[in-house]
């Protein structure tokens, strides 16, 4: 099982919120044959939220230290989409043909093409956000999960 997590995905791993047990649950489900598909500009994008929730007193500094370190360990885990020329060009593709209509922006355009570069060579079962806007979109090229929604309501 091939699962492309955003980076709002990612972030549930790490810090307990809404979606963060639904999100597991789907996770220890498939852990036998698991494979968690991520795009390399996650990292920054990780490191950005987290840093924001510093800011508004969230989290505290000290925590996200350790939260960072695990997140680096973990990387080892991850199969990592580099954003190359490829996927540079098809998020640009992606932007020309749905920003203008579905409010696509810079950095989801990134993440959704990297998961279509990324399904070419090793098909994904499933891409996982909490962005209903980049959800929307993405449902016209894969099975879709928000673990902020009950699964039934997805699948309606």
């Amino acid at each position: 099982m091939n699962l492309f997590l955003d980076t709002s995905a990612v972030i549930k791993l790490y810090h307990k919120e809404s979606g963060s047990e639904s999100l597991t649950d789907l996770l220890l489900q498939y852990e036998e044959d698991l494979v968690l598909t991520i795009s390399d500009i996650c990292k920054i994008e990780f490191h950005s939220a987290f840093l924001r929730r510093v800011r508004t007193n969230e989290i505290d500094r000290t925590i996200i230290e350790h939260v960072f370190e695990y997140f680096e360990q973990d990387l080892n885990f991850y199969h990592i989409v580099e954003v190359n020329d490829i996927v540079k060009q098809s998020a640009v593709n992606l932007l020309d043909e749905l920003a203008w209509e579905k409010g696509l922006k810079t950095l989801d355009a990134i993440q959704l093409a990297s998961a279509i570069v990324s399904n070419h060579w090793l098909p994904i079962n499933y891409f996982i956000s909490s962005d209903q806007k980049l959800l929307k979109i993405a449902k016209e090229d894969f099975e879709i999960f928000n673990p902020e929604v009950e699964k039934t309501e997805q699948d309606n």
